[in-house]
């Protein structure tokens, strides 16, 4: 099981929550709109972004967006994905997510272990703050989500250990 670290940025004021179980959605691919909100389009330019990652360093992003986590805080049901999906390769811990729960309006980054040594959590809250949360709030997920995965993407590409970088 793939250690993990992560960042939140709720869209509106922290609420108490009810930890229940929350089914977690079939991984698709790179990017899993489960809230119907991408075009097909916009979906292929992320998964590009994810896919160029993964050849260039082995790291893996995966973009997951729900209507809602349910009763299930975004913490909780973040990490479930993570260890559902096995996001990462095994050794490295390398995987990262960026999890959009658009009735809850949250969004999260889950960093594998890995990825958290040199990807920290204060780095994920300004990819958050800066690059997603000015196009989230005026609901533009696809624009906040790119710019998101862009910087994220930027700052793996150009941390990750040489050692850990596909031959």
């Amino acid at each position: 099981m793939p250690g993990l670290s992560s960042c939140q940025k709720s869209m509106q004021p922290v609420q108490t929550e009810v930890r229940v179980s929350t089914e977690i959605p079939e991984l698709k691919g790179r990017v899993n709109d489960y809230a119907g909100l991408l075009s097909s389009d916009e979906i292929n330019e992320l998964s590009e972004i994810s896919s160029t990652l993964e050849e260039r360093t082995g790291a893996q992003l995966v973009i997951l967006i729900v209507p809602t986590t349910g009763d299930q805080s975004i913490e909780d049901y973040s990490l479930a994905v993570m260890q559902a999906w096995k996001i990462g390769r095994a050794g490295y811990d390398d995987g990262s997510a960026i999890v959009l729960a658009i009735q809850d309006r949250r969004v999260r980054i889950e960093l594998g272990y890995g990825t958290n040594t040199f990807f920290t959590n204060d780095m994920a809250q300004t990819v958050i703050d800066s690059f997603m949360m000015p196009s989230l709030i005026r609901g533009r997920y696809f624009e906040g989500l790119l710019n998101g995965a862009l910087e994220m993407a930027s700052i793996i590409e150009e941390k990750t250990p040489e050692q850990w970088r596909p031959e």
